[in-house]
């Protein structure tokens, strides 16, 4: 036996709830959605009407009218707009109270919830009574809700779309309560509703309401009398889903709602800790705690957040990225306590909060032709000390950006996933074969200087850029005897901010030193590198 909770035009009551004037007149909520007849990046916003409540619906006032149409047939139109951020909070609320109620239940849909009563004797054994005691429950929540019962989770909607079949729950000023007149489910109750509103209780059925329409078929009672293998022959399996659901032979599993468990523990210390070994203890032991319960979840830890609190009032909180996900306590407190040994605490601590990402184990198959890591927590051991002897931001492995501009590249974090390197083999397949003709013909090999050392160069100023006579300053200092160039190169031209230019020249002194120069207009010159 199933549950439907469901509240009628969610997103209007929820406005209605705290504006008891406007709920006795016509109202319509309206929504700003871009103009789909527009291709711009600049789309003018065209509003529409999301939903009206019965008052305005006897105005022929309908979903989808603009606002002017709607004005036009009701002049008395309450327009109010609709408010994401209430949304969810009444829904959040809506998912404790189900949760009052029992454990497993479906979030189906933004105000409608579905509840397995297995788990609820009392609700088995006297339905009536229990649907009436939801209700009283649901009274703090100063909304109109209904609930139906049906033998299963599509049919309990269906229920609750009819007044014969469901519990309700509205307000004056005082709540009301309204039994259902048959509490026991039959198709009869249902036979009148529209064959569309099947489309609305699964993603699995999709009928074509027009086509069903030709053939004189428009509600679900005509539908439910037609022979379950004509259906399935004439219009595919989704009809064939659609008249089990009408019968009550398509029982599909609820997508149960588990709320996320959060791995966190923190503990204020009764005495300052000075040195690092007895907070490294005390750091153990929350880990050990998390990784049991990561344990018994069937989850593991993808990274580590600790915060610790100092005496003199200062925070400091840091985040370890994992290589792998792992729940061995003593290998989380090894990384630990090589990150911690990093830092300078500038008071004793007074205490700590240790916080874990949880994620599912990772199994991954190996390439053929590639070697893994044969020992990754070892290497997120050296990856911590490297760290503690170049500082922070000085250790990453470099990926190529996607522009022609020589040397361009970026600096991820040494533990980088699989995902990022799998992009770095893509980029480098799809270089131009005009930058990798390039790179092949030389045949020295250029140490390029990182930074580029700024230079003052002699030059040439006769034709379209100038040539390089001698270098005045710098590491490499002397007359050019040979050069080979100009090589302009450009790029992002249609970008004021990132646009550059630079013309390159390959240079020889008279010391018999191989340079790259590179000219940036308007006079500045840089040296690249040196030739091998």
């Amino acid at each position: 036996m199933y549950a439907s909770f469901q509240v009628p035009l969610f997103s209007l009551a929820i406005l209605l709830r705290d504006r008891p004037d406007l709920a006795s007149g016509p109202v319509a909520l309206i929504r700003s959605t871009p103009d789909p007849d527009t291709s711009t990046s600049s789309t003018t916003a065209k509003p529409v009407i999301l939903a009206v409540n019965h008052a305005a619906a006897q105005s022929r006032v309908t979903k989808g009218l603009s606002p002017t149409k709607a004005l036009a047939r009701c002049p008395h139109l309450n327009l109010i707009s609709s408010n994401p951020a209430d949304e969810c909070l009444h829904q959040d609320a809506l998912r404790d109270y189900l949760a009052s109620l029992g454990p497993d239940f479906e979030e189906t849909a933004t105000g409608i919830f579905i509840l397995d009563l297995l788990s609820i004797p009392h609700a088995m054994k006297f339905p009536g009574e229990w649907a009436e005691q939801a209700l009283r429950k649901a009274t703090p929540l100063r909304l109109p809700i209904d609930i139906a019962l049906a033998r299963t989770p599509d049919l309990s909607i269906l229920a609750g779309q009819s007044p014969a079949l469901r519990h309700t729950l509205r307000f004056n000023l005082d709540p009301i309560f309204c039994m259902a007149r048959h509490p026991t489910f039959a198709i009869r109750h249902i036979d009148s509703q529209p064959i569309h509103s099947l489309n609305q209780i699964s993603t699995e059925i999709a009928l074509e309401s027009e086509l069903l329409s030709l053939w004189g078929i428009e509600t679900l009672g005509q539908f439910a009398n037609l022979p379950r293998q004509g259906l399935a022959e004439r219009l595919g399996p989704e009809a064939r889903i659609a008249h089990d659901v009408l019968h009550g032979k398509h029982h599909r599993l609820l997508r149960l709602h588990r709320p996320p468990e959060r791995f966190t523990l923190s503990q204020e210390l009764e005495y300052p800790l000075e040195k690092m070994e007895p907070l490294l203890f005390a750091l153990h032991r929350g880990l050990r705690t998390l990784c049991s319960r990561l344990q018994s979840s069937q989850r593991a830890a993808s990274s580590i957040r600790i915060t610790l609190t100092f005496d003199d009032g200062d925070l400091y909180a840091h985040k370890i990225e994992l290589p792998e996900p792992t729940c061995d306590s003593s290998l989380l407190l090894r990384v630990i306590q090589t990150h911690l040994s990093t830092i300078h605490a500038p008071a004793p601590a007074t205490g700590w909060s240790l916080h874990l990402t949880s994620t599912s184990h990772e199994g991954k198959q190996c390439h053929l032709f590639q070697r893994s890591l044969k020992d990754s927590r070892r290497f997120l051991d050296t990856i911590g000390r490297i760290n503690a002897l170049l500082g922070p931001g000085r250790l990453g492995t470099p990926f190529l950006l996607d522009t022609h501009r020589p040397d361009s590249f970026q600096m991820k974090g040494a533990l980088c996933s699989e995902k990022l390197a799998v992009k770095r083999e893509q980029n480098e397949c799809n270089l131009s074969p005009h930058y990798g003709r390039i790179q092949n013909s030389t045949s020295l090999p250029l140490s390029r200087f990182r930074p580029t050392l700024p230079i003052h160069v002699a030059s040439d100023p006769e034709g379209r850029f100038p040539r390089p006579l001698a270098l005045l300053d710098g590491p490499y200092c002397g007359p050019v005897t040979t050069s080979n160039g100009p090589f302009p190169i450009s790029g992002h031209w249609w970008d004021p901010e990132e646009r550059w230019q630079q013309v390159e020249w390959d240079i020889q002194l008279t010391s018999n030193a191989l340079l790259r120069l590179a000219y940036h207009p308007p006079d500045n010159w840089v040296l690249e590198g040196i030739y091998q």
